[in-house]
C-alpha cells in the first residue's frame, strides 16, 4: 500500500516536471514564432529597398546614355 502511495506521489512529480517543460517549450515556440515574423519582414524590406536601388542605377545609366544622344541630335 504504501508503495503504490510512492509511485503515485513520484507520478505526480513527474507530471509537474513534464508539464514545466511543456510551458517552456510553449514559451520557446511563440517567441520563436515572433522573431522568424520579425526578420521575414525585415528581409521583405531589404529585398524592396535592393530592387529599389538597381531600379536607380538602371534609370542612372539609361539617362546617361540617353541625355547625350538627344544632345547630340538637337543641336
Amino acid at each position: 500500500m504504501q508503495e503504490n502511495i510512492t509511485k503515485v506521489i513520484e507520478r505526480g512529480e513527474r507530471l509537474d516536471d513534464l508539464q514545466d517543460k511543456s510551458e517552456s517549450l510553449s514559451d520557446n515556440a511563440t517567441a520563436f514564432s515572433n522573431r522568424s515574423k520579425q526578420l521575414r519582414r525585415q528581409m521583405w524590406w531589404r529585398g524592396c529597398k535592393m530592387k529599389a536601388l538597381v531600379a536607380l542605377v538602371a534609370v542612372i545609366l539609361l539617362l546617361v546614355i540617353i541625355i547625350p544622344i538627344i544632345l547630340k541630335y538637337h543641336t
